[in-house]
Order: C-alpha cells, then structure tokens, then sequence
C-alpha cells in the first residue's frame, strides 16, 4: 500500500509539472536538419557539342529555421526559411550545374490534438518560393576544349510551389521540445545554358520532399 501510494503521489506530481498544452499566442521556434529528395522530378535535356545530355537533381542535406504561431488551439502559421544544394548530374554523376537553393514558405497548420502535453502532432499547406542561387556550369560543360569553357552559364528560374506538410512537435519540458517534419514542395521550372551568344532552354519539373528532424524553443 505504501509503494501504492508513493507511486500515485510521483504520476500526480509529474502530470502537474508535465509540459503545458498549446495555447492561442504561443510562438514556437524551430530549427531543423534535414534530407531533400528527389522523387518525381523531370530530367532536363540540353544539346552538347551536337549530343543530348540529361541531368536530374541529386539528393542533399538542407538545413531550415522556421516560426510557429498560434492562432487558436488547433491552428497555427508556421514561416520557414530552408537552404540546400541543386545539383543536377548526368547519368555518369557528373554535374551538369550545380546552384544554392532557398526556400522562404509560409504554411497554416491543423493541430489535431491541442490537448496533448508531450505527442502533439500536425498537417499544414501552403506555399514557397524556390530561389536559386550561385549557379555556376559543372564539370559536363566545364571539362571540354578549353576554348569553349569560359562561354558556358547555366540557371534555373525561381518559381512558386505549393507545400504539403506534415509533423509532430513531442515535448521535453513547457519550453523545450523535439520536432520531425516532412515537407513537399513541387514547382515547374526552367533551366537554361548559354554559350556565347547562345541559348537553350529546357522545362523542369522540381519535386522535393523535405524529412527533417530538429529541437525547438516555446515561447
């Protein structure tokens, strides 16, 4: 009975300091590591010295801070800002272009569980700009007669793209916690190579999905 009742007075005491439920007016900061794939998305086709050359985006660790703010009980406003690479390689691994890729996205989110104190789970939608940036040739284009190579440039256009989000924020404490997120952004692009007083331009179709895992702060 003694053990029964030391028991019952330790679960008591640790719901009473157990973390806090979401509330309307909480802001969440986050900060995530991450892994971006590639599935789904398009090849782009340029013509190379009278032969077609191909490349897909390559996968890439990304890093992302986001804001979560709280407008009722179940739903919230996240903005992000995510930053990987974009590669595009040929069937052989070899670069085509290589560029800095920022993604800036906003998402409203739907808390499905408000009143959780640890597990609390969420689905958001939304939209990002995908920006491209430092784009430079890669070695498909740069390892060639060394009279042509300093004509070469490469470039993708940032565009819009819809994001599809889901996650769960698990509780370490009322202010620390532990995030995992898994994001889709697809958009339809163009990649574009000139060489001297030339061009081409090819679609591309750029599908990522994001899995990300971080620590975040509640405010």
């Amino acid at each position: 009975m003694r053990v029964f009742i030391i028991g019952s007075a330790a679960l008591a005491a640790a719901a009473i300091a157990g973390p806090a439920n979401a509330a309307p007016g909480d802001i969440l900061i986050k900060v995530r590591g991450g892994y971006v794939l590639h599935p789904g998305s398009s090849r782009v086709a340029v013509e190379i010295d009278d032969a077609t050359t191909s490349a897909k985006p390559k996968s890439a660790v990304s890093g992302e801070a986001s804001l979560t703010f709280f407008m009722t009980d179940h739903i919230a406003t996240e903005i992000g800002f995510g930053v990987t690479s974009y590669d595009l390689k040929d069937r052989a691994g070899r670069n085509l272009s290589s560029a800095g890729l920022i993604t800036p996205s906003m998402t409203i989110q739907y808390h499905p569980l408000p009143d959780a104190k640890f597990f609390r789970p969420y689905i958001g939608v939304g939209a990002a700009y995908a920006n491209f940036y430092s784009e430079k040739p890669g070695e498909v284009l740069t390892d060639r007669d060394a009279h042509f190579t300093q004509f070469y440039s490469t470039s993708l256009k940032g565009r819009l793209a819809p994001v599809g989000q889901i996650g769960a924020d698990v509780a370490l404490n009322d202010q620390f916690y532990v995030n995992v997120d898994a994001k889709y952004i697809g958009s339809n692009t163009k990649f574009r190579v000139e060489q001297g007083g030339s061009g081409q331009t090819a679609s591309h179709k750029m599908r990522s999905v994001i899995i990300g895992a971080g620590v975040g702060f509640r405010f």
